[in-house]
Formats: C-alpha cells, sequence, structure tokens
C-alpha cells in the first residue's frame, strides 16, 4: 500500500495532509500513510487525532502480514494504544510471530485479540515469551490459532511467571491431556487469571481431572469454560471433588460433554454443601469484621443427556444450595417425572433467579404446574420450557 502513495502526496502543506488524515480511519493512517517516510511520520505523528488513539479494530481481513508488520512496529514506539483487535484476518505465523515479539516492548496495550490467525507452536514460543516479559496485557484471545497441544503447554507454562492477564481465550485449538495439563500445572502458580475459556477442544477425563486437581488449590480463577469437549463421568467426579474445595469459581461451564445421570449427580451432589463461607476475619483496635467469599452461582450443564434421573437429583440438591443463581439444563431430554421434581424443587429454594431448561413430552398437567411456579417465585426471572 505505501508503495502506491504518490509523490504529490509528500510535497502537500501540512494542513492539506491532515485534511486528508481527517478522511481515513486510524488502521488505514497506520498501514498505508505511516512509515511512507520521514516527513510523513513527523506530520502523523503531530497530527491530534492519531495521537489519542486507543482502540485500534481491524476485524475480517482488512490486515495481513505486511499491515501486521507495520502494527508491531507501532506497538514497539511510544504509543497510547490499549486495545488491539485484529480477529479474523488469517495473519500468517510471521505476522502473528512480530506482533508477539512487539509485545515484549509494549507498555500500553491491555487487550490484545488474534482470533482465526495462524500462531501454532512457533508462534506460541514467541507469545510464551512475551507473557514472561509483558507488564499490561490483561487480556488475550487466541481462539483458533492452531496452538495444539505443543502451544498450550508453552502459552501455559508463561502464565507461571506472567502477573497481569486476567482473562484467557484458547477455545478451538485442539487441545487434548497434555495441553490440559499444562494449563493445569499452571493454575497452581498463577495467582491473576479469572476468566479461563477452553472449550471447543479435545479434553478428556484425563485432562479434566488435571484442571480439577489444580482448582482445589487455585485462589483466582472466576469462570471456566469447559463446553464442548470429552469429558465424561470420571472427569465430571473428579470436578465435583474440587468444588468441595475450591472459594473462588463462580461460573462453570460444562456443557455438550458427556457427563450423563453419574456426572451430573455427583456434581449436583458437591453443590448441595456449596455456601457463603466466612473468610478469616480481622481486626483493628476499634471493630471486628467478618468478609465472605460466594462460592458457584452458575452452572452450565446442557446437553448431556441427563434425562429424568439426573433432573431427580438435581431437583433434591436445590433446596439445599445457598449460592447457585443460574443454572442452564437445556437439551436434557428432562420429561415428566424429572420436570415434577424440578417443578417442586423451585417452591424450596431461595436463590435461584434464572433457570433455563426445556421439557420433552410433558403433560399439560406438569407444564401448567411448572408455570404456575413460575408465577409464585418471584425472584425467577427467566425461564425456557
Amino acid at each position: 500500500m505505501a508503495n502506491s502513495t504518490s509523490s504529490s502526496l509528500l510535497k502537500l502543506p501540512v494542513e492539506l495532509v491532515y485534511r486528508i488524515l481527517e478522511n481515513l480511519d486510524y488502521l488505514t493512517i497506520l498501514c498505508s500513510v505511516h512509515n511512507v517516510c520521514t516527513r510523513l511520520n513527523m506530520i502523523t505523528d503531530a497530527y491530534p487525532a492519531y495521537k489519542t488513539v486507543t482502540t485500534l479494530v481491524g476485524r475480517d481481513h482488512r490486515v495481513g502480514d505486511e499491515e501486521a508488520a507495520r502494527i508491531a512496529s507501532i506497538l514497539q514506539q511510544k504509543t497510547v494504544l490499549t486495545t488491539l483487535d485484529l480477529r479474523n484476518n488469517g495473519i500468517s505465523v510471521e505476522g502473528t510471530k512480530q506482533i508477539a515479539d512487539a509485545l515484549q516492548h509494549n507498555e500500553t496495550l491491555t487487550t490484545l485479540d488474534l482470533c482465526w490467525s495462524q500462531i501454532g507452536v512457533d508462534g506460541a514460543r514467541r507469545f510464551a515469551d512475551a507473557l514472561r516479559h509483558n507488564k499490561t496485557l490483561t487480556t488475550l484471545h487466541l481462539r483458533d490459532t492452531g496452538l495444539g497441544d505443543e502451544g498450550a503447554a508453552l502459552i501455559a507454562d508463561a502464565l507461571k511467571h506472567n502477573t497481569t492477564l486476567i482473562t484467557l481465550n484458547l477455545r478451538y485449538n485442539r487441545i487434548g491431556a497434555v495441553g490440559a495439563t499444562g494449563i493445569a500445572d499452571a493454575l497452581k502458580h498463577n495467582t491473576t487469571l479469572t476468566t479461563l475459556d477452553l472449550s471447543v477442544n479435545a479434553i478428556d477425563d484425563d485432562g479434566a481431572t488435571q484442571i480439577a486437581d489444580a482448582l482445589k488449590t487455585n485462589k483466582t480463577l472466576t469462570t471456566l469454560d469447559l463446553r464442548s469437549n470429552e469429558i465424561d463421568v470420571d472427569g465430571a467426579s473428579r470436578m465435583a471433588d474440587a468444588l468441595q474445595e475450591n472459594t473462588t469459581l463462580r461460573m462453570l461451564d460444562l456443557s455438550v460433554n458427556v457427563i450423563g445421570v453419574e456426572g451430573a449427580t455427583k456434581i449436583i451432589n458437591a453443590l448441595k454443601d456449596n455456601k457463603v463461607i466466612p473468610n478469616q476475619c480481622s481486626t483493628t483496635v476499634f471493630y471486628f469484621s467478618f468478609f465472605f467469599t460466594q462460592t458457584l452461582t452458575t452452572l452450565i450443564l446442557a446437553n448431556n443427556h441427563i434425562g429424568n434421573e439426573g433432573a431427580t437429583e438435581i431437583a433434591n440438591a436445590l433446596p439445599h444450595n445457598k449460592t447457585l443463581t443460574t443454572l442452564d439444563l437445556t437439551n436434557n431430554r428432562i420429561r415428566n417425572e424429572g420436570a415434577r421434581c424440578i417443578t417442586d424443587a423451585l417452591q424450596h429454594n431461595t436463590t435461584l433467579t434464572k433457570l433455563n431448561l426445556n421439557f420433552e413430552n410433558v403433560t399439560d398437567d406438569i407444564r401448567n404446574q411448572f408455570e404456575e411456579r413460575l408465577r409464585q417465585n418471584q425472584q425467577l426471572e427467566m425461564a425456557v420450557c
């Protein structure tokens, strides 16, 4: 793009160049005007709108490797850019590696989205190096970037040393037990990550077991997305064990796995005693006060073949649980008996505010009872039946 810039543009008065820049977006200025020559660099660097841009969005094939290299160059210079969204551009490994290298020197960027780019193992190694040195990045989206087990393990190892990242999206990266084990090891050491998306991968019971064991000691993770993996009863059982010890996780998504009736029963039974618990008391000269930590509030078990038996177990646990506010049981083949049990449970549960479920082939009288219970339960905001 830069080579097509006419020589006349390079000779225009600064005021006219500014008029042109007013009609260009930040990405175009960055990739087509900046770094053409020293004079244009001086003009664009002094352009008020350019100096104050904090967000750059270049989604959907507007950015290739050449543009990625220019963006990487800017990231290494003085900039106020805090958010960089380059998702769905198909940037190659070479392009993403340059951006990763720039992160080692950047001191402003807090959010980076490279979903649907090519990173692979080589790129993951560069990003791991960046995460060890970068002190500002808090959100990193790497969905469908070809990491695989080895790339995920490299990123995970860097998390042991990183102290700023809060949100990490590794969805759809063909991560199996090996990668999950590396991530679990990182969770035992990391003290800042609060949101982790591992959905649509190939994590089986072995990988889920490792992650569950890490949750027993992890004190910061609040959101864990494991939907659309290969987690069976054994993995669900280990997750249930972890829930009895973990005091920070707020949201757990196990939808579209194969935990079945037994796995759902294990999970929900662990939540019977899942309640608000006191932390260590603190005192001053003048007063004595309690601080409270609430445990799991959102549980998503959609598409797990739970059926009537699993629904009955869940219904038995609901009156005892004091923290769950959102429960998703959609597409679980729940029929008359399961629907009746959940309907009865809603009479005694006082904390649930959102319930998502659909019944299959229930009789009119059961459906009417359920709808009447919803009318009586004022705190329940929404239900799909």
